[in-house]
Formats: structure tokens, sequence, C-alpha cells
């Protein structure tokens, strides 16, 4: 690796740890395919538990467009570095018989032949992968490996962040929703003289009445004071 190299690195990891703004996977996409000095292309791989996979972030459409097919097609080197080897390349992502499904597609839809991906380590029961792309063979060497896996930690680093962010937001959206379906619970006990589980049928019959979200009925409740189902009838519909 080049003096020239290693000084762009050091300057570009020195920014990224140490600036005023907390480090994000967008961040990473954009200096990866900075620095990698092949990887002009590049994006992250989110895979969490009974969902499908996710890019968090891509440096352009053409990375994000290579991502979406290996989705679809569930195999590619960046699925496989996610949940395998730390490190997976392909020279001629068309002719490899690793994923005989995705390379060929690649190809000819998007145009992409060499591909760099490197598993990232967040923890728990997710899985993530930093991808470098180019429209070249064999375009990936040492140095772009050596520089690739750098900024591995940055990566896999933003990547907590941002699911440990994501996880509290929906905390807060469950919590809030609880507090007023509660709350539209207690409105039907005292209106309708009911107990606390007839009053909360009453909600979720009114919600599957209207096809909509048990929160968005105890919201109406909250307002208005009634359920939103007027032909609900709450002491013959629940007494029965």
């Amino acid at each position: 690796m080049s003096r020239e190299l290693i000084h762009h690195l050091s300057e570009l990891v020195l920014a990224l740890s140490h600036g005023e703004e907390p480090v994000t996977p967008e961040m990473v996409v954009k200096a990866g395919a900075s620095a990698v000095p092949h990887g002009h292309h590049a994006g992250v791989t989110l895979l969490r538990a009974g969902r499908a996979p996710v890019t968090l972030a891509a440096s352009d459409d053409l990375a994000s467009a290579v991502d979406d097919l290996q989705y679809a097609l569930g195999e590619g080197p960046c699925l496989e570095a996610a949940t395998g080897p730390a490190v997976v390349m392909s020279d001629d992502i068309g002719t490899d018989d690793r994923w005989p499904s995705f390379g060929p597609r690649c190809v000819e839809a998007v145009g992409v032949r060499s591909m760099l991906s490197l598993r990232l380590p967040v923890g728990g029961v997710d899985h993530a992968a930093i991808n470098y792309y180019s429209t070249e063979v064999a375009a990936f060497t040492d140095d772009d490996v050596t520089v690739a896996s750098v900024l591995v930690p940055l990566a896999a680093l933003a990547v907590e962040a941002d699911l440990r962010e994501h996880d509290r937001e929906n905390l807060m959206k469950a919590l809030q929703s609880s507090r007023q379906i509660s709350t539209a619970v207690g409105i039907l006990m005292s209106t309708h003289r009911l107990p606390h589980a007839e009053a909360f049928e009453l909600l979720r019959r009114a919600s599957m009445d209207l096809n909509a979200k048990l929160r968005e009925v105890a919201e109406e409740v909250n307002l208005t004071g009634e359920l939103p189902v007027k032909r609900v009838n709450a002491t013959s519909e629940t007494r029965r």
C-alpha cells in the first residue's frame, strides 16, 4: 500500500471517528467509496431476524440495484458475507458458480463484474455486511481488501448505533400506542359501565370492523369519547 493511500486512509478514519456528528452508515459508505481504490460503488446490507434484507445506505443507484437483485434472488456476496466468511470476493461475478442465478443477472442488468463484501461484527442476532462493486473484471486487489478492512469497525459501530436508534424509536411508539389504548379502554369502561376485558373487546371489534389499527381506533375514542363505529352497541354486543 502506498504512503499516499495510507495517509488518505488515516485522515479519513480520524475525520469519521472525531467528527462532531455520530458516524452513520451513510457516512461510512461515502467514505468507503472514496477510500477503497476500486470500490467506487458501495452499500451496507442489514439482516434482522425474521425480516427481509435491507440496504441501510448506498453510495448510488447502482449499489442499490445490485443489493436489490441479491435480495430478490436470495443469493450473492453480500448475503454470504453477512452471515459467513469475514471477506467474500468475486473477480468475475458473471462466471462465479457460487451464485449461479445472481451472477449472470447482475452482469446483464447492472453491469457489475467484481464484488468485495466484508462482514460487519454487529451484536445480537443481527447480521450486516459492507459491499463494494466494480464494473471491471478482477478489479479488487489486496490494497482494496486492506483499506476496506480498516473501515469495518467504524461501519459496524455505525450500524449498531443506527439499530439502537431505530429500536428506541419503535419502543417509544409502542409505549405511546399502549398508553392511547389503555386510555381508550378506560373511557369505554366508564361510559358503558363495562369491565376491562369487555371494554377492550369492544375496541378490538371496532378495529376489525373498520379495518383500522387498534391504535387509530383508540385515538378516535380519546378524541371524541365514542367508538368511531356507531353500529357497535356497547351493551348488546358485549353481553350476548
